[in-house]
């Protein structure tokens, strides 16, 4: 073998390696990307599992109890009396089956932002009754600039059975356990219920 087709086979063996190098270093950094947003959108589920709890399903949503803003206050026309403040998230079925899909998929070029709804609830388990604030609807992140009625002793609702009012009252009672004062309930610290009565006193 000449000279020549030595020299020729050795530049092509060079830029054989060259490529295969570029390609695996390119392959390690889209790896690298992907898991990053990968461990990105798993950190910002396991946040929104945090302070959403399931209460319950029917056919048509899923319904969560927020856990962070879950609390008892003193009912604002009787101090001596507690009701529940609770903000309920309702997610479409369909909606949490897509959300599902997205997460599994794991696609970094896609960012999953479903519809959902958030209610406002006060709830009086001393006569088994539920008063609506608000509904909200949210895509993304929700707006902090809302309008709900105010508290009014008028506005207070008996609870038909089986209806969409009784179960979340049901639910979220059992979840909220006893009232301020009771032995035993764990989801009501003594800073915010102080907290609470204080300003509703002024």
């Amino acid at each position: 073998m000449n000279m020549k087709k030595i020299v020729t086979l050795v530049m092509a063996l060079v830029l054989l390696l060259g490529c295969g190098a570029e390609a695996a270093v390119s392959s390690n950094s889209n790896s690298n990307s992907n898991t990053a947003s990968g461990s990105y959108a798993s950190e910002k589920n396991n946040k929104q599992d945090k302070r959403y709890e399931k209460l319950f399903s029917d056919n048509y949503f899923n319904y969560y109890i927020d856990k962070k803003s879950a609390k008892w206050i003193a009912c604002p026309d009787k101090n001596d009396e507690y009701i529940i403040d609770v903000w309920v998230k309702l997610e479409r079925i369909d909606e949490a089956n897509a959300r599902s899909l997205a997460e599994r998929v794991n696609d970094s070029q896609y960012t999953y932002q479903g519809k959902y709804y958030l209610e406002h609830y006060y709830i009086r388990p001393s006569t088994q009754q539920i008063q609506f604030l608000c509904e909200l609807e949210v895509s993304g992140r929700p707006d902090n600039d809302i309008s709900q009625r105010k508290y009014n002793v008028k506005n207070w609702e008996y609870l038909v059975p089986e209806s969409v009012e009784d179960n979340i009252y049901q639910a979220v009672v059992k979840k909220m356990g006893k009232k301020p004062g009771s032995k035993g309930n764990i989801l009501e610290s003594a800073g915010d219920f102080i907290e609470d009565v204080f300003r509703i006193a002024i």
